[in-house]
Formats: C-alpha cells, structure tokens, sequence
C-alpha cells in the first residue's frame, strides 16, 4: 500500500511537472503600437491634379459606388482620400487611388488601381475586345476591373455603418480570451478581399518555442474570430 502511495505520489508530481512545464513553454510575448501606428508609412496628401487624374478619379468615384452600392453620403462620410497618381509601365498607364476606409473608430487605407491605357503593341487579353494605345473609357474601364486586367480591382467594401465593438480595444480584448493566451497586440486593421469586411489582425511570439507565433483575427462586422500559430520569421505581423 505504501508504495502505491509513493507510485502515485511521484506520477502526480510528474504531471504536475509536465503541466507546468507547459504552460511555460505556451507563453507569448509583443509590443503594444499605437493604436494607428499601422496607418504610418501609406502615401498620403499626395493627390494627382492633372486633367487625366481628374477625370479617372471621377470614374474611379462612379465605379466604387456602384460596385458596392454606395450612397453619396456614405462615400463622403466614410471614405477620405489621401493619394493619386498615373503610373506609366511595360503594359500601358494606370490610375492609382489610396484612401482610408473608417467605419466607427475603425480605420484602413485601401488601394484601388486600374489600366487606363494599354500599350498598342500588348497583345494581352485580346477576348475582351479592349482598345489599344488610347484611353479608356468608363465601360471600358469596368471591363478590366471586373476582370482583374493587369492586375486591375476596386476593392469590394461591405456596405455598413456599425461594428460589433464599441472600441478597439474591447476587440481585442474579446479576441485575447478566444485565443487562449494572456496577450496579443494589434498589428493593423485590413479589408477582408473575399467579403469586404473590416478585420483586425493581432499577433505574439511564443517565448520558449523557436521561431513560432500566434495570429488571431476578429471580423469586426460580423463578430467571427479565428486564431492559429505560425512561423514567426515568415510574418510576425
């Protein structure tokens, strides 16, 4: 009986051992940015003034709301422009247009691009029917959005007034107990390609595991979180 006692004793203090053990190895560890720290680093206050500039952001403006049924309204209050540019290459000219998206206190900065003009000796894309060595007209220009000519988009952006948290740090907050560890800090907000949902991405580092992470991110429209490790050398962020 009495080494039984002992077996037990010693099979516990084992467990006890390797529970903590554990533990020690699943702490994690960031730093805390500010709270739009991410937004640092975009160009912005830089607009495009020229003839040209200004008749594709027109269009840019018409396709945007059409694409996500905007209102006027909802474009100027939720939308303010920071950047815009012609940006001549290989395959002809483009249009580009960064902008910060902020629905409540959430805030990110998109950008949009498209071909206005494609070189008349590109061959590429010959299905669709698209002049060459001319600019585009608005049809047109929908015509390479939608199919993602030369790399072309508008960003889908959910249409919505409201989030599921009243601040960004009850997000996280809400998103830390999901994940299970002590702390995660913010790396940025981000538009969700697929849904046009605003996301709030955060991350650490586990303390006592080589080169592995943890990212958790919270749909902040929907409420839907997903967390999962990864290796940290590869995007900490």
């Amino acid at each position: 009986m009495r080494l039984l006692i002992v077996l037990g004793l010693a099979i516990s203090g084992f467990a006890l051992v390797s529970c903590e053990k554990e533990n020690q190895e699943r702490k994690v560890t960031c730093v805390q940015q500010d709270e739009y720290e991410y937004l640092d680093g975009f160009n912005k206050d830089s607009m495009c003034t020229s003839d040209i500039c200004t008749q594709y952001l027109a269009i840019w403006k018409e396709l945007i709301q059409e694409k996500n049924n905007f209102s006027q309204e909802f474009l100027d209050s939720h939308i303010e422009l920071c950047y815009s540019e012609l940006h001549s290459w290989r395959d002809g000219i483009s249009f580009r247009v960064g902008y910060k998206l902020q629905i409540g206190w959430a805030i990110v900065y998109i950008l949009d691009k498209f071909i206005i003009k494609i070189d008349a000796e590109n061959l590429h894309y010959a299905s669709l029917d698209l002049p060459r060595g001319t600019y585009l007209t608005k049809d047109k220009v929908k015509v390479v959005v939608d199919n993602r000519v030369f790399g072309s988009r508008i960003k889908k952006i959910t249409n919505a007034n409201d989030l599921q948290y009243l601040n960004m740090e009850s997000a996280l907050n809400d998103l830390i107990e999901f994940s299970g560890v002590n702390i995660l800090c913010l790396s940025r907000i981000e538009l969700d390609d697929d849904t046009g949902n605003l996301i709030l991405e955060a991350y650490a580092r586990y303390v006592n595991e080589e080169n592995l992470g943890i990212k958790g991110t919270v749909d902040l429209i929907s409420g839907d979180k997903d967390v999962h490790d990864r290796p940290w050398m590869i995007s900490s962020h």
